[in-house]
């Protein structure tokens, strides 16, 4: 059955062998997909970052390009462009080919120059997921949803390659794919930042670094499980959902006094906080009260 399926399934290039192309290689292997090649600067390494895909031909980018339906070009974001570029000057691209990348802040326009000097199709298929390594990648993929913009054909070819890895494609409009991206940055590395930010406020307080994270990690994780299963503004509680602007105001004098830096960014994470606590029904009054609290040092505050 699946060497019946496989035959008409389009050949695949890799352009850049990191963790991301890799990863896609793979699964699109495993799915019937013919790896037609893997290239990058360094043949050696490319090489050795193919090796799980076992007997795959290893070249440069501009043959790897012509020799397949599919080209992802799986490289970091500002050598998207200039290699798109170079390959469409040195004519490895074709008539109704498929070129891809896998980029989340960018957009399929910056592939525009496969799309207008060969006519390729042209997409952006990004996997909203963190790549630290292939294992952990491979393991991960499966249920993980896929953000999707680009030429209508080649959606058309590369939404079913995403469902049989067992991804989710979702179509997002072109012009909107960077606040896409944002999002995705602060829900994943922001939220890195955050629980640094909390270990680093409970060294001030005096607490080991390894024993505040296993303090916290419990709490941690039953609020993003509260945020799936009844969303942000249920699962908020705390001081500023309550409305206990003392508290607050006691925060901030303590954070002022130790790292002023620090302070501001709880201002700005309270204010943002408040928002969620009016969603939820906090009274204006108490609001109001929270809300001077976390101004309190911004001209005209009080006023």
């Amino acid at each position: 059955m699946i060497a019946k399926k496989a035959i008409n399934l389009p050949s695949i290039a890799i352009i850049g062998a990191g963790k991301v192309g890799i990863t896609i290689a793979i699964l699109a292997k495993k799915s019937g997909y013919q790896i037609a090649a893997v290239a990058g600067r360094d043949l050696n390494k490319t090489a050795e970052a193919a090796r799980p895909l076992g007997d795959v031909k290893i070249c440069q980018a501009k043959e790897a390009a012509r020799s397949a339906e599919i080209v992802f070009l799986s490289v970091s974001d500002d050598a998207i462009e200039p290699l798109c570029q170079e390959l469409s000057e040195t004519a490895a691209f074709r008539q109704d080919q498929i070129v891809v990348h896998f980029s989340g802040a960018l957009s399929s326009e910056s592939l525009v120059t496969a799309r207008d000097g060969a006519g390729a199709l042209i997409a952006s298929i990004h996997p909203l997921q963190t790549f630290s390594t292939v294992q952990s990648a491979l393991a991960a993929m499966p249920a993980t949803f896929w953000f999707c913009e680009g030429d209508e054909r080649a959606l058309a070819v590369l939404l079913p390659l995403i469902e049989s890895i067992g991804g989710k494609p979702e179509l997002i409009p072109t012009e909107k794919k960077i606040l896409y991206h944002a999002a995705s940055v602060i829900a994943c590395n922001y939220l890195v930042a955050l629980m640094d930010l909390s270990l680093e406020v409970a060294e001030l307080a005096g607490l080991e670094r390894k024993l505040a994270w296993q303090a916290l990690s419990p709490i941690v994780q039953t609020t993003l499980r509260n945020i799936d299963s009844s969303g942000t503004t249920s699962a908020l509680t705390g001081p500023i959902a309550r409305g206990d602007s003392s508290t607050v105001s006691r925060h901030l004098d303590a954070l002022s006094r130790e790292r002023p830096e620090l302070a501001e960014i709880y201002k700005i994470m309270g204010l943002q906080t408040a928002q969620i606590a009016e969603r939820k029904g906090l009274s204006q009054e108490l609001l109001a009260k929270t809300i001077d609290a976390l101004r309190c040092d911004e001209p005209g505050a009080g006023a």
